[in-house]
C-alpha cells in the first residue's frame, strides 16, 4: 500500500496560476488556498482536517498537471529532441514550477515528477521560457466518488487517507473500494506529502 515553493508569494501565485485555461477552478483553489498554507509554513503546530484536506487537494491538482491535465500553454510551440512543446501560460521557468512543487511535496517526490519523460522531460526550459508537451490522459472513468480524512500518527506527521469507489463498467454500479494512505510530514520548515499519486 502506498503511504502515501519556498511557497511563491500569493500575488505572484494569483498573477500566474489564475490563468490555468481548462484548469481555471482548481489552479484558483491552489491560489487561494496559498495565504493559509503559509500560515502553516510558519511553525510546525497541529492542523485541522479542513487544512489538510485543502493540502490535499492543492497536492492533487499540481500532481495532475504530469499526468491528467498539463499546465495551460499560450499556442507557442517549438520543436526540441523531436517533441513539439508548447510555452506555459502563467509560469515563466522549471525553477518556478520547482520551487511550487517543494511547498507541497518532499524532494525526491518533485524530482521524480520533473524527470516525467525522461531525455525528453514534459516540462523544460527552451530559450529562459518553460515548454510542455505531451496531452495528459482521462480521468479513469472506473474510479467513483472519494473519501479523504486525516489521522495524526505523531506530532509531526499525518495520514491522509483516501477511498474511492470502484465502479462497473456502467459507470454506476459499486463492484468494490480502493484505499490508499499518504504520509503529510512536518520536515521542520513546511508540511509536505513524503509520498503521493493520483487515484484515479
Amino acid at each position: 500500500m502506498w503511504r502515501n515553493w519556498m511557497l511563491v508569494p500569493a500575488l505572484i501565485l494569483v498573477l500566474t496560476l489564475s490563468a490555468c485555461g481548462g484548469t481555471a477552478s482548481s489552479t484558483e483553489e491552489a491560489a487561494q488556498g496559498e495565504l493559509s498554507e503559509s500560515r502553516v509554513e510558519a511553525e510546525g503546530r497541529p492542523l485541522s482536517e479542513e487544512e489538510i484536506i485543502s493540502a490535499y487537494d492543492r497536492a492533487v491538482t499540481a500532481y495532475s498537471w504530469f499526468v491528467v491535465s498539463p499546465l495551460p500553454d499560450t499556442g507557442q510551440t517549438v520543436s526540441q529532441d523531436g517533441r513539439i512543446y508548447r510555452r506555459v501560460d502563467g509560469m515563466e521557468e522549471l525553477e518556478d514550477l520547482r520551487i511550487y512543487l517543494n511547498g507541497l511535496f518532499a524532494p525526491e517526490v518533485t524530482e521524480r515528477l520533473l524527470t516525467t519523460g525522461g531525455d525528453t522531460p514534459m516540462y523544460r526550459d527552451i530559450d529562459g521560457a518553460l515548454y510542455v508537451t505531451g496531452q495528459g490522459r482521462e480521468r479513469d472513468p472506473l474510479k467513483g466518488k472519494r473519501r479523504v480524512e486525516a489521522q495524526q500518527v505523531s506530532d509531526g506527521e499525518y495520514s491522509v487517507n483516501v477511498t474511492v469507489d470502484l465502479l462497473d463498467r456502467d459507470g454506476v454500479t459499486i463492484t468494490g473500494l480502493e484505499s490508499w494512505s499518504f504520509p503529510y510530514v512536518y520536515t521542520g520548515e513546511r508540511w509536505v506529502f513524503t509520498d503521493f499519486h493520483l487515484i484515479y
